[in-house]
């Protein structure tokens, strides 16, 4: 694949800088924060490329702006993006352009710059989700259930990623304060799309929290719901916990997924579409800030497909 290059040089307001690499990767870490606010996950993303970028272009030392070429961006996008996978291949351009944003609000080259990174290929809609019926999520959500604390707090994780359609990273931020016990609701104050929501806290839900916070859930002052099973008995804290407990559970089950926690998300919602939910209120469900990331799910709806689909020629291959 041709990758154009930046045509002209970098108007630079300051022709090197002093500062080293960390300080740079600091500064626009907190303007991606600050300014433009991302998540974390997403300034993590977008840091390990300019980082990478970085470690190749100039080292420990400070960049000097005045000196990168469009060329030098352009390769580097092209090789990161080449050992990514599919789904993943536009990562590298999109921190590449976000990294030419800042430089240009903080005067350090021209504005516009971004524009020449090449676009990776992206079909939308490729691929379908993947998902387990509805018999398996039970199936799999019964089997971690015991009467050790782990195997309580464990169902309770699962059946809020199966019945509410959390996202990892919630579940394991989710507090006792979020929890309305008298109006039967969770409060998800945010997410992946910055979106607060009150979702319904269904029976089986509310019973296995009660049974992990009576039997299962070790003393201690934090409000962090999940927390580790052995001593020091720290909140779970991050996605990655959470997916690991997913991962363990579907391993159990005889499943094989790489989606782990976000496989119950896919399942819940193409649950709620093939119930009959809108995509309003399957994307209210979820936190989806557009009904964009939504649609996908359609493709899961093979009855509503069936009525619409056209019939296949009776000669063709």
């Amino acid at each position: 694949m041709n990758l154009p290059a930046i045509s002209e040089g970098w108007q630079v307001g300051a022709q090197s800088s002093p500062k080293g690499r960390e300080c740079w990767l600091k500064d626009f870490d907190e303007h991606l924060s600050r300014v433009q606010g991302l998540a974390l996950s997403t300034r993590r993303s977008y840091c390990f490329f300019v980082r990478r970028f970085l470690e190749g272009y100039c080292g420990p030392a400070g960049p000097d702006w005045s000196s990168v070429r469009g060329e030098d961006l352009a390769m580097f996008v092209h090789r990161e993006a080449s050992r990514l996978k599919r789904h993943a291949r536009g990562g590298p351009a999109t921190a590449v352009r976000a990294l030419l944003r800042y430089l240009a609000f903080i005067g350090a080259i021209r504005a516009g710059l971004e524009a020449a990174i090449p676009r990776m290929p992206r079909w939308t809609h490729a691929a379908l989700p993947r998902y387990l019926p509805a018999a398996e999520v039970e199936r799999v959500v019964a089997g971690v259930l015991d009467d050790t604390p782990a195997g309580r707090r464990d169902h309770a994780i699962l059946l809020l990623l199966a019945r509410a359609g959390l996202r990892a990273v919630e579940v394991a931020q989710l507090t006792l304060d979020e929890i309305n016990w008298q109006e039967g609701n969770l409060w998800i104050r945010s997410g992946k799309s910055h979106r607060e929501r009150r979702l319904p806290l269904a029976e089986d839900v509310g019973a296995a929290l009660c049974a992990y916070l009576e039997h299962g859930r070790p003393r201690c002052t934090a409000r962090t719901i999940f927390l580790r099973v052995l001593p020091p008995f720290d909140p779970l804290r991050n996605s990655a916990a959470v997916c690991k407990i997913a991962r363990r559970a579907l391993t159990r089950a005889g499943v094989s997924s790489p989606a782990a926690a976000h496989l119950f998300r896919h399942s819940s919602a193409t649950q709620m579409i093939r119930m009959g939910a809108s995509f309003k209120e399957i994307a209210d469900v979820l936190g989806h800030a557009s009904l964009k990331s939504t649609a996908i799910y359609a493709k899961l709806d093979l009855a509503a497909l069936s009525r619409v689909s056209l019939p296949w020629p009776e000669n063709a291959p």
